[in-house]
């Protein structure tokens, strides 16, 4: 491993105290060290962040202690701080900023209709617009500020935040920001500083804050976690944990089993989560925030006996120590260009993308949290988008495009699968709820054969694999629910070659091979005793590459790992992490003829493109 880089903070604050308005708090006096790069304030209202903003800014100076920072700042205060008796475009101009550089961020701030108003009549939505564009115009190495975009209406604000977002990579700009939202500091903090009272109570990266919170309180700050203690986790989890443990909504799985050890008390949609009550059979009762898994206005049926799971971020450092059980050490997988981009917002909100597919000429198919179906360019334009039929139930996962340029989408929460054209017309739909024929519980990865006969895999309490005409007539089925061979826990995405389908099994960390017609025929690397050298963490899809190989992409350990059609491990790329040659949560995966691996790499709201 090679050493840590030691980087000079862009900020360093020593024995700082805060005491008197906006900051009420007499707190003890702390130093801070706050690095390049994207930095988020965090804290309740009144905990400090403007207080510690205005002596970053200089605009205020601490009761005791001494502050060294950048030479030159741009800021845009909470109350927005312009210049009232100039107009708007003024307050750009006067920044320095050249005319065409005026006119790119009035438009980008939707603010070119007020260029001659003057800055005093504006909304507060406009004021905070012109706010943040002024301090972009500045150009300054450093840029600081307090709640930006606040006060704009949440079907424009993600706009902006992309703004924002385009400069700070632009001009390589360190970014300061204070907010309230986890998901805004989700999306654009590689850093945190959490404040309670006028005290840092923590600093560190957002991914750290995010999977191992020390406590309940820090969990807190960036959205529900679920604390489970030692006991907890051997009655529920029936694990042994050494200490305590945040597990976000995400991470943990409430599945259907019918021998499963626990019962369903009670159930409801919270958005993008669900909350679950769970009871033993001792009569116990504890209460769990996880993905959902059912539709919104029922939740988890009462007395539905379940399979409680929850992976940890020390179980995924575990795996990525051991790796795959192998002799020697896994070559790296050689990546010629790495590229990202993130999808267009929803109104004010950044999804996030789920599932990939491929046209005949390269082009991408993406299926996102907003229940959209986005197609780009070969090159990664944008051509065209639509929605699907309803996602009030809950959005989508998997899609396959036919020669035909049909496209096939698993419609999960509405058990179906919907055939669409190239605008985005309904041509057909085929299933319902139900464990027959041609019915589904939760679909969600689809592939198609050299004769586009279509193979759909489904969790939910009847996991199996379905297999339909490219019409969507129903030929046959295999694969029950269970942990025994040719059983799966939630199939989450497959592939079909020469006569086999390979199924990655998330929840039993495996991949299982059938012949088309059905039989299974074992695990993927399985050697004379018939269990697998391969070693997963939540494979979450699995796809065919031109160079002959399989490539598999793990929701557990955000790693991509490429395995020959016999079950070779040939090498290996990523790990869990917010930067570059790194994913989160990563959810679906394609390689396209030019040998592009593409991503949905998940929790960081991005695609990613590497070019091998």
């Amino acid at each position: 491993m090679s050493p840590a880089v030691s980087v000079e903070p862009l900020w360093r604050l020593s024995g700082i105290r805060f005491f008197g308005p906006p900051c009420k708090w007499p707190a003890e006096p702390f130093d801070l060290a706050i690095p390049p790069g994207r930095t988020a304030l965090l804290g309740l209202s009144g905990a400090g962040k403007t207080s510690l903003i205005k002596v970053l800014t200089g605009f205020a100076k601490p009761t005791s202690g001494s502050v060294r920072g950048p030479a030159r700042i741009a800021w845009a205060p909470q109350d927005h701080g312009l210049w009232h008796k100039h107009t708007v475009r003024e307050n750009l101009t006067l920044t320095g900023a050249s005319a065409a550089e005026c006119d790119e961020l009035l438009e980008k701030f939707d603010l070119g209709k007020h260029g001659k108003s003057s800055a005093g009549i504006l909304s507060l939505g406009e004021a905070a617009r012109l706010s943040v564009a002024r301090a972009l115009a500045q150009k300054a190495p450093a840029i600081v500020m307090d709640e930006p975009l606040a006060h704009v209406d949440s079907a424009r604000a993600g706009k902006y935040w992309r703004a924002i977002r385009d400069h700070i990579t632009r001009t390589q700009a360190s970014f300061v920001f204070a907010t309230h939202t986890p998901e805004i500091a989700l999306a654009e903090a590689e850093h945190a500083i959490c404040l309670r009272e006028g005290s840092i109570v923590f600093t560190g990266t957002i991914a750290d804050l995010y999977e191992n919170p020390a406590s309940p309180e820090l969990a807190d700050f960036l959205g529900p976690a679920n604390w489970l203690t030692p006991d907890l986790a051997h009655q529920w989890l029936g694990e042994s944990w050494d200490s305590a443990r945040g597990v976000r909504p995400e991470r943990v799985f409430i599945e259907a089993a019918p021998d499963g050890p626990h019962t369903v008390g009670g159930s409801r949609f919270l958005g993008n989560c669900a909350e679950t009550t769970l009871r033993s059979a001792s009569g116990e009762s504890h209460t769990f925030i996880h993905r959902p898994a059912e539709a919104p206005r029922t939740g988890l049926r009462v007395r539905l006996r379940v399979l409680l799971r929850a992976v940890t971020v020390f179980a995924l450092l575990a795996l990525m120590l051991t790796g795959c059980k192998r002799d020697g050490d896994t070559a790296t997988i050689a990546v010629k260009s790495w590229r990202t981009w993130m999808l267009p917002t929803d109104g004010a909100v950044q999804p996030t993308p789920r599932s990939l597919t491929t046209g005949p000429h390269d082009e991408l198919a993406v299926m996102d949290t907003a229940g959209r179906v986005l197609i780009y360019d070969a090159n990664g334009a944008l051509l065209r988008q639509w929605k699907m039929l309803d996602v009030q139930f809950g959005k989508p996962e998997g899609i396959v495009w036919l020669k035909d340029d049909r496209i096939v989408v698993c419609d999960t929460h509405y058990r179906r699968l919907v055939w669409f054209d190239q605008q985005g017309h309904v041509l057909k739909t085929v299933g319902q709820h139900g464990k027959g024929r041609g019915e589904f519980i939760y679909p969600v990865g689809i592939c198609k054969d050299a004769a586009e006969n279509l193979y759909v895999c489904e969790y939910g309490g009847n996991d199996r694999v379905q297999v339909f005409t490219r019409d969507g007539e129903w030929l046959r089925e295999f694969g029950t629910p269970g942990t025994g061979e040719g059983q799966f826990q939630r199939p989450s995405g497959l592939v079909w070659h020469g006569g086999r389908v390979f199924v990655a099994d998330a929840i039993n960390n495996r991949v299982l091979v059938f012949s088309d017609a059905g039989k299974f025929i074992g695990l993927l690397g399985a050697g004379a005793d018939g269990k697998s050298a391969l070693t997963f963490n939540l494979p979450y899809d699995i796809t065919l590459a031109p160079d002959g190989n399989l490539y598999v992409i793990e929701y557990g350990a955000g790693r991509l790992s490429r395995i020959s059609l016999d079950g070779k491990l040939l090498g290996q790329y990523g790990h869990s992490g917010r930067g570059d040659g790194e994913f989160a949560t990563p959810w679906g995966l394609v390689v396209d003829s030019r040998m592009r691996v593409l991503v949905a790499d998940t929790m960081n709201r991005r695609i990613v493109s590497l070019q091998l």
